[in-house]
C-alpha cells in the first residue's frame, strides 16, 4: 500500500498488507498467507463489478465488505483486532474526528467542532486531489485539527488511538526526466 494514501480511510485488510502494521499487530506467516489469498479473492470480485451500476452491485459491495468482517473475526485474535483497529484510526488522522462518528461521540464534538475540522479535511482533501500527497501538510492538518479540541478531548482522542505504530514511509521517488526532454532544454518530469 502506498504511503500516500496515509490520511485516507483504507480497508482494515488493506493496511494489514503494509509490513509495519503486520509487525505492530503481530501477524503469524500463516495469517499473512490466508489475508494475500482473501484479498486476492475479494479484489477479484470487486474487479468484475468495474463499470457495472444497479442493486445486484450494491449487494455485492456489500457481500465483499461482509467478507473482510467475516475474515478479520475469524484470523485475528481480540487484541489484534483490537490493536488494528486503533492503527486504523492513526492512518486515516484527522479525518477521522469527522468521518467517523463512533469517535466525534467517544470525543463528545459540538457542532461548531465538527463544521471546523470538516472544512480543514474539505480543503486538504482538495490540494491532496490537485497537488497529490504532501507529508508536511499532514502534519500540519493533523495539528491544526488536534488545536480545535479542548484537553479533555485530546486526551480521550490518544486513548482511542492508542501507542503510536510506527509507519515506515518511503521518500517519494525522484522524478524521471526523459534524456531526450533534458538534451532539449526541458526538464520537466514525465
Amino acid at each position: 500500500m502506498p504511503d500516500g494514501r496515509m490520511g485516507i480511510r483504507t480497508a482494515p485488510l488493506l493496511l494489514l498488507t503494509r509490513p509495519d502494521v503486520q509487525s505492530d499487530v503481530k501477524l503469524e506467516a500463516a495469517q499473512i498467507a490466508s489475508l494475500h489469498k482473501t484479498i486476492d479473492d475479494l479484489s477479484q470480485r470487486a474487479q468484475a463489478l468495474r463499470g457495472k451500476t444497479g442493486g445486484t452491485v450494491v449487494a455485492e459491495r456489500q457481500a465483499i465488505d461482509d467478507a473482510q468482517s467475516q475474515w478479520l473475526t475469524a484470523n485475528l485474535s481480540e487484541q489484534q483486532f483490537s490493536r488494528l483497529s486503533q492503527i486504523d484510526l492513526q492512518w486515516e488522522g484527522s479525518s477521522a474526528l469527522v468521518s467517523r462518528t463512533a469517535v466525534a461521540e467517544i470525543l463528545k464534538l459540538s457542532t461548531s467542532q465538527v463544521r471546523e475540522l470538516t472544512h480543514l479535511i474539505a480543503d486538504r482533501n482538495a490540494r491532496f486531489i490537485k497537488n497529490g500527497f504532501n507529508p508536511a501538510e499532514e502534519t500540519a492538518i493533523r495539528r491544526k485539527s488536534l488545536a480545535i479540541l479542548s484537553n479533555p478531548q485530546l486526551q480521550a482522542w490518544n486513548g482511542v488511538l492508542g501507542d503510536r505504530c510506527q509507519f515506515v514511509t518511503s521518500p517519494p521517488p525522484e522524478p524521471v526526466v526523459d534524456p531526450a526532454a533534458k538534451q532539449a532544454g526541458h526538464d520537466a518530469p514525465r
